[in-house]
Formats: C-alpha cells, sequence, structure tokens
C-alpha cells in the first residue's frame, strides 16, 4: 500500500523546509511529495534543495486559490493508495506514516492522530476514541487538523474539501466521512507536532476580525444544522464568535453578537467551560 504526501504551503518556506525535514526523516518512506503552493510571494530558493534531494513535485499556483482548492489539487494529483495531508507549519515524528500505515493494512478508510504542541512538547493533546464517533464529532473537532489526517485516494475522490468553506473544512470532512459510515480510524497517541497560534496562522486572523465579519466562519456549523441538532448548533456558534475573545477589541460587541446568534443559554456556558479549564489547567485545543 503505497502513501502519497500533500502539503499546502503559503508564503512559509522556513516552516516547509522544518515539515519536509520531517518527512525525509520518517522510517517508511512515502512513494511521492506533493506540494501545493497557493502563489507565494516570498521566495522558496532555501527550500528547492530539499525539494530536489527527496523528488518532491513542487506545484506553484499563478493565483491564490486558499488551502482546500490547493488540497483538492493534491487529490487529483496524487498516485497512492492513501493520501497523507501535512500543513507546511507541522512537523511529523518519524513513525508518523509507519503508524497510519498499519492501520490501513488492517482496513482503515480514513485516520487520524494525537499531537504534541511544537515547541512545547509535555502539552499532549489526543481523543481516547479508537473510531470517529458522533459524540466528539458533535463537540467540534477534537481530534486534529490537517496534519493528522489521511484517507485512501478513492475515498477523498468521492469527498472533496469543500472550497466554500472559509474554516472548519478538516471538521466538515471528518463528519461527512462519518455520515458515509467509512472506516474511520482515531489512533489516541501523539504522532505529529502542531504549531499552535502562529503569527500569520488562524488564531492571528480572528483575534483581528470585526463582528461584521463573523459568518464567514459560521458555514461549516450551519451546513451541518441537522447532524448538531439545537444545542450544539448554539455550542459551536458562541465558540466560534468568541473565540480568542481577550484577545479582540470592542469585547462586549462580541458577547452581544453571541447573545443574539446562539442565544444566552449558549453564551453563559462558553464562559463556564472556559472558567472550568483554566481552574483545571486543561492542555491547550485545536
Amino acid at each position: 500500500m503505497k502513501i502519497s504526501v500533500v502539503i499546502t504551503t503559503y508564503n512559509r518556506p522556513h516552516f516547509l523546509k522544518e515539515a519536509l525535514v520531517g518527512v525525509s526523516q520518517q522510517t517508511l518512506a512515502p512513494c511521492e511529495v506533493i506540494i501545493i503552493d497557493d502563489c507565494s510571494t516570498e521566495p522558496y530558493d532555501e527550500v528547492f534543495p530539499l525539494i530536489e534531494s527527496i523528488q518532491a513535485k513542487y506545484l506553484k499556483q499563478k493565483s491564490g486559490i486558499g488551502a482546500n482548492a490547493a488540497r483538492n489539487i493534491g487529490i487529483s494529483e496524487a498516485t497512492g493508495d492513501v493520501i497523507a495531508f501535512l500543513d507546511d507549519d507541522d512537523v511529523w515524528l518519524p513513525l508518523y506514516l509507519k503508524t497510519i500505515h498499519e492501520e490501513f493494512s488492517n482496513g482503515a478508510d480514513a485516520v487520524v492522530s494525537g499531537f504534541k504542541q511544537l515547541g512545547k512538547e509535555e502539552v499532549v493533546v489526543t481523543n481516547k476514541d479508537l473510531r470517529v464517533s458522533k459524540t466528539s464529532l458533535l463537540r467540534g473537532n477534537t481530534y486534529c487538523g490537517m496534519s493528522g489526517f489521511s484517507a485512501k485516494r478513492q475515498v477523498l475522490l468521492n469527498n472533496f474539501f469543500d472550497e466554500s468553506l472559509n474554516n472548519g473544512q478538516d471538521w466538515d470532512l471528518y463528519v461527512r466521512l462519518f455520515q458515509q459510515g467509512v472506516r474511520f480510524i482515531n489512533i489516541p497517541r501523539a504522532l505529529f507536532l502542531y504549531r499552535f497560534q502562529n503569527e500569520d496562522g488562524i488564531g492571528a486572523k480572528v483575534r483581528k476580525m470585526k463582528p461584521s465579519e463573523i459568518t464567514k466562519r459560521l458555514g461549516s456549523a450551519y451546513k451541518h444544522k441537522a447532524f448538531l441538532g439545537e444545542y450544539w448548533l448554539n455550542k459551536r456558534i458562541s465558540e466560534q464568535v468568541l473565540f480568542s475573545l481577550k484577545y479582540k477589541q470592542n469585547k462586549i460587541k462580541w458577547i452581544f453578537l453571541s447573545v443574539k446568534l446562539a442565544g444566552v443559554k449558549a453564551t453563559v456556558s462558553f464562559f463556564y467551560r472556559a472558567a472550568r479549564r483554566k481552574m483545571l489547567k486543561r492542555p491547550m485545543e485545536i
């Protein structure tokens, strides 16, 4: 069973170099590495020697298409039986590909895993499920982002990433695969390093967002309204609206927006959970 690696990158050559080193150190080598550059404006000259040394395919787009569309290009270009995705700012641990290969050899159709926080490796985030479950998905993406996700190519050819979504594309795909009844395995071990809160990452962008711009972050929640039901829909909306609240300006406006869109109960519950996490010193969540 051959594994293709699809890496998306944009203006982060130094991070991509770290990611590629992680790929090169895998105990099980992939059959191919495909890099989709989403029209970066920064030069990638420092990375090209490493790209050539591992014989990776580097596809730079002529215009910005977004991460979801870039991943879809990777799906179309890949030739392996399995496609493993990697974001340019994360790093796989050496046993990553070997471990997921074992799961696919045992009949898995899709796989997710836990991770460690890059630079603070004592922080380990895992879900105890052995298979992706509705109980966990109702709470959001309690598994991992794209760097811990892989699936059979044929499954992905029937389930491309939703290019209309601004965020939550990983959770959206996990829900769709779960609803189709594929054998979706979770490995409750940390198999990669996740770079948390980049200066140019999602968290930083959300902190600068205006309340009037929040609608684009709610697309995945509304798309799966029936799956979530009223309680979990409101909870998810409240979490999206109030995400990184302590870093935002006009905090009162954000709180009132949560009340308007998700209701008083969901908004109050958000603050209760935040206080409880702080008291219990729980690790960060994705």
